[in-house]
């Protein structure tokens, strides 16, 4: 007989239908293959710990995805984070506590979670760090050993939570390993993949690390605009505006910072004004970024990626984007080489937009030619520096610093780089934090005559300039 109140409490699902196996779920849970009683399964509401209720449920699970390609579908997704997926393992889940009338020890279950999430974390989920990444102010769960740290806001906090055993945290990396499609073992001890948000899957195990370890990083500032950084205090009215006019009339840009600094969901607010018309190409390590998911309007945004596989790295996935008549080429981390196809794209017209680790904004020039110098080719040191100076029009420089007790991260630098008449690369400082005051200042200088002429080009007037408190010199 149907249990009261079943279909009430089940969420509708489109990829699985959990009412499809309720009689399998019933003679499984009582008959083996063989015909005989079954006496491993429990019935009658006998009582046991999470981990034994968690094996019943994977036994079956594990026994239904092998010969249902939707299922197994499910269960990874649901791995990664799906929210429908995660919802569908759930509503079959308590269906299966219902048919094998599972009574959990509540003594045993995950400390605020019910039967039902506390099985889907030991069966499908992240473990006892399941409901920590939907918390929605923290950044990154990362763990250590047996330990769970959490990052709030640039701080860390141990949570009071710990793995049994190393084993169990190695036991989770490969669920995790599995649902990524990306193995990871002693002879591939690091593994680098994304979870269904865009959310960075980190993790490591001995012999390269002395314990296994994982690491989540949330990006839990989503869909982001200037507006709504100002909102947050990392950047003022004035220089929010600035930099809408500097996208809209096509200058360059090279987001700094170190890590933790916010620099990838800069790169996002400033893509948020580009133009609905305009042609966008993005190239990463691995998609994160999915500007065509997430930016307004019909688009016409293509993201690739480096396929070391075919022999395409970073740098000669980069070719093949400027021939594809692009507005802007969006790159989601500098880290090598394709800086220096970066640089000649936006010398040829192409304008650009980079995030990269740096410690210092007064290094920027000297780590970007030191990432075109990876190519192994000689470079003339004025010439190079001169070349990233004219690429890259706008340096913004971002740190997380602590004020009135608390971490915020704010753009401590807008940069003009430019080439002076002796053909040397300068940085001009146009707005900067004063560390005293906690606030902006206008430092009055001017933007370059080249750079004037370019926006001039793209559409801006001189009044619109000068509005925007960036004098101009008139020639």
């Amino acid at each position: 007989m149907e249990p009261v109140g079943r279909q009430d409490r089940m969420k509708p699902r489109q990829l699985f239908r959990a009412d499809a196996y309720l009689e399998d779920i019933k003679q499984q849970a009582v008959w083996s293959s063989s015909g005989r009683k079954r006496s491993d399964v429990p019935i009658g509401g006998r009582r046991m710990g999470l981990r034994e209720a968690a094996v019943v449920v994977h036994e079956h699970l594990t026994g239904r995805a092998a010969k249902d390609s939707e299922l197994h579908h499910d269960i990874l997704q649901a791995g990664l984070g799906d929210p429908q997926a995660r919802d569908s393992m759930k509503a079959l889940i308590e269906t299966l506590i219902m048919e094998y009338r599972i009574d959990v020890d509540p003594s045993t279950l995950i400390d605020g979670c019910s039967a039902t999430d506390s099985i889907y974390a030991e069966t499908c989920g992240a473990s006892l760090i399941e409901d920590l990444l939907q918390l929605p102010d923290v950044e990154e769960v990362q763990v250590i050993g047996r330990d769970i740290f959490l990052l709030r806001n640039g701080e860390q906090f141990l949570h009071h939570r710990s793995f049994a055993s190393l084993d169990d945290v190695r036991i989770l990396q490969e669920r995790l390993a599995l649902c990524g499609k990306k193995p990871i073992h002693e002879r591939q001890p690091v593994l680098q993949t994304y979870l269904w948000n865009r959310s960075r899957l980190v993790m490591t195990r001995e012999p390269y690390t002395d314990v296994p370890s994982i690491h989540i990083r949330n990006f839990i500032v989503k869909d982001v605009s200037l507006d709504k950084l100002v909102e947050l205090g990392t950047i003022d009215i004035p220089s929010a505006e600035l930099l809408k006019q500097l996208v809209h009339y096509h200058a360059s840009f090279l987001i700094g910072g170190s890590t933790n600094t916010g620099k990838t969901t800069f790169l996002y607010a400033l893509a948020q004004e580009t133009g609905e018309q305009e042609r966008l190409r993005t190239l990463e390590k691995d998609f994160e970024i999915s500007l065509r998911d997430r930016l307004r309007g019909k688009r016409n945004i293509l993201a690739a990626r480096e396929a070391e596989d075919v022999r395409l790295t970073m740098e000669e996935a980069y070719k093949p984007l400027l021939v594809m008549s692009p507005h802007w080429v969006i790159l989601g981390e500098a880290k090598g080489a394709e800086v220096a196809q970066a640089v000649q794209g936006a010398l040829r017209g192409h304008d650009v937009m980079a995030t990269m680790h740096t410690k210092y904004r007064d290094s920027f020039l000297s780590d970007v030619e030191d990432m075109i110098r990876q190519d192994g080719r000689d470079h003339d040191h004025r010439d190079t520096q001169s070349r990233i100076a004219r690429a890259f029009n706008i340096v913004v420089f971002l740190r997380l610093l602590r004020i009135n007790g608390t971490n915020r991260r704010v753009v401590t630098e807008i940069t003009e780089l430019y080439v002076d008449e002796c053909g040397e690369a300068k940085a001009k400082p146009l707005v900067e934090w004063c560390y005293s005051s906690q606030t902006w200042w206008r430092t009055g200088e001017a933007i370059s005559h080249p750079l004037q002429q370019h926006l001039i080009a793209n559409g801006a007037t001189t009044s619109v300039l000068q509005n925007l408190g960036v004098m101009v010199h008139e020639r």
